[in-house]
């Protein structure tokens, strides 16, 4: 359909074909985006005063933070820091708290444009 055309049109046919085509152009740049990805690969339940481990796949590789959440906050225990991603994996260790109370808490790891997991973990 043509410029000169789509300009003929009633407005709100008009608006429609135009909000048609933009959401042709995105769909033709999703699967693009699809390919960045973050992915669990092991995440490991802990006791207090133990450690936790979570390892996850990067791709593209691009730096990654982490935050693990308690009930009382985010945690702010030793290895909770940005890391980028060796041979694409990216891996964390920190040692949970004595008087973190027991349950399943939750952990965010954020890539850029890779993307975010969000998962949890096990204190028993």
């Amino acid at each position: 359909m043509s410029w000169l055309r789509l300009r003929t049109l009633h407005p709100r046919t008009f608006l429609l074909a135009f909000a048609a085509i933009g959401l042709m152009s995105a769909a033709l740049v999703l699967p693009a985006a699809a390919e960045a990805r973050v992915k669990l690969i092991r995440v490991s339940s802990s006791y207090p005063g133990d450690y936790a481990t979570l390892t996850a796949a990067v791709s593209p590789a691009r730096r990654c933070s982490i935050i693990v959440s308690y009930k009382s906050g985010p945690s702010h225990a030793q290895g909770l820091y940005s890391k980028t991603p060796r041979a694409g994996r990216v891996s964390w260790t920190w040692k949970v708290g004595t008087n973190t109370t027991r349950g399943r808490w939750t952990i965010t790891v954020s890539c850029g444009s890779a993307g975010t997991l969000r998962t949890s973990f096990l204190v028993r």
